[in-house]
């Protein structure tokens, strides 16, 4: 069990809206009558639990990030972003002045204070290096070639990996300096610290945070807001 850590919230908000058809950072496209980033960024300040919320966008969102959250309690940090997703990861992390970093995805936008504390507590209460979000998969999945449908796959030893995950910031730092060895670059950082050898715990997230990718997740996404959500 570990004792109770600052943590430092960080939100990756650096991705342009290619495959949303945007010519906007795609956390800049309004769902509802807010920005995406701006749902997941308004639950870590109502938490009130982390030291800041930093804040990674392109370098052009900069100055209408910080006067989109200068009303916020949370004291924001606003940094730009990198080339990817792991650079802009890092970039946030050397900014943060908790002992945990809690990295959660600007795209997933209705995430919930319940899983948020729940990450925090499994964390503080586990021996693992890192915790993650994570749903058991339900579909069948196969592998493909081209049109052929390729073996099926054991649904039951897999998990869908999502956001907000929960680590070290000393570890992820360490690994991060090392990330040139890897075989491959990381493409969350549960992957990054499993790659040097750390062992990553889960919890079971939310199907309604889901990631915002497509045209048809905007539309879900404005359904879910049309809710009440």
């Amino acid at each position: 069990m570990k004792q109770k850590n600052s943590i430092s919230a960080i939100i990756v908000a650096g991705g342009m809206g290619k495959r949303l058809g945007k010519e906007i950072p795609k956390a800049f496209v309004p769902i509802g009558d807010k920005e995406l980033f701006m749902y997941s960024a308004e639950v870590f300040d109502e938490i009130g639990a982390f030291n800041e919320i930093i804040i990674v966008v392109p370098e052009t969102a900069i100055s209408e990030t910080q006067e989109k959250t200068k009303h916020f309690s949370t004291k924001i940090i606003v940094v730009a972003g990198g080339k990817e997703r792991h650079n802009s990861v890092e970039n946030g992390i050397n900014v943060a002045s908790g002992e945990v970093v809690l990295v959660h995805d600007a795209a997933r936008p209705f995430i919930t204070k319940e899983l948020v504390g729940e990450l925090i507590e499994n964390y503080n209460n586990s021996n693992y290096s890192g915790i993650i979000s994570a749903n058991p998969v339900v579909d069948t999945i196969r592998k493909f070639d081209g049109n052929l449908c390729g073996k099926t796959i054991n649904r039951d030893e897999l998990i869908s990996v999502g956001t907000p995950q929960i680590f070290s910031k000393e570890i992820l730092l360490d690994c991060f300096s090392k990330i040139e060895i890897s075989d491959c670059f990381p493409t969350d950082e549960a992957m990054l610290v499993q790659n040097f050898g750390h062992e990553v715990g889960w919890v079971k997230g939310s199907k309604l945070n889901f990631k915002v990718t497509t045209p048809e997740d905007i539309v879900l996404a404005e359904a879910v807001v049309k809710t009440g959500f």
